[in-house]
């Protein structure tokens, strides 16, 4: 019955709501496609919402009431993770050394690199700057022996985390964290330095494959990977 219309669009909204992760997640289709998908179901959400307040009017109330909901449901689904994000500067590259950012050696190689400038952008170190303040480098007291075995074990422990390159020589280790929802593969570098004066000193850098925003991901995990790292040498 065409009163089931505007029910029939928001079951599609939330079809594509669970349709466009479980490709990504299955590898079926690029992450950047099942993020479209997704979000895509805020759209169709939206015309549900519209076309259930249509049919109610016109009578189907039944109908119309659970199209608006289920449109209304699949708009917050993808709206949530937005607004959490809200205010996060649209960058996708973040060092804690920003006079010395750390180098993508081995990044650079990989294919899916192929082609991409993994240079660090100038036009990002003020905006790091500005709205991340307290992401600073991590001094330890330990020796820096010591804390780089520390970071490389810390590392190859993390769920989503594959540890590319070690090397001892210069004190850095390289990787790749995959997303769980639409994999998407992000690069890191760890480097630790000596202090002057003793101790160890540690940089952290992580940088999107995709998009030119991270919500703030990449920041988070500098924050996350360095606060474990600190309160694991204690």
């Amino acid at each position: 019955m065409l009163r089931f219309w505007s029910l029939r669009i928001a079951l599609a909204a939330v079809l594509l709501l669970v349709v466009g992760p479980l490709l990504a997640f299955l590898g079926l289709v690029p992450g950047l496609t099942g993020m479209y998908l997704f979000a895509s179901g805020a759209l169709v959400g939206l015309v549900a919402m519209v076309a259930g307040i249509i049919t109610a009017v016109r009578g189907g109330v039944k109908p119309g009431l659970a199209a608006l909901a289920l449109g209304l449901l699949a708009l917050g689904v993808v709206l949530t993770p937005a607004f959490a994000g809200g205010g996060k500067p649209p960058i996708n590259d973040i060092s804690t050394d920003l006079q010395d950012v750390p180098a993508f050696t081995h990044a650079q190689t990989l294919p899916e690199n192929a082609g991409r400038d993994l240079r660090y952008p100038e036009d990002f170190k003020p905006v790091v700057q500005h709205f991340y303040p307290d992401l600073k480098s991590l001094k330890l007291a330990e020796p820096p022996e010591a804390v780089f075995e520390r970071a490389v074990a810390q590392a190859k422990g993390r769920p989503g985390w594959t540890v590319t390159r070690v090397d001892p020589q210069e004190s850095t280790l390289e990787g790749v964290v995959e997303s769980r929802l639409f994999r998407f593969r992000d690069d890191f570098v760890v480097r630790v330095r000596p202090e002057p004066g003793g101790g160890a000193r540690v940089d952290m850098r992580s940088k999107s494959r995709v998009g030119r925003g991270d919500l703030g991901a990449n920041a988070a995990r500098i924050h996350d990977f360095l606060q474990a790292l600190a309160g694991a040498g204690r």
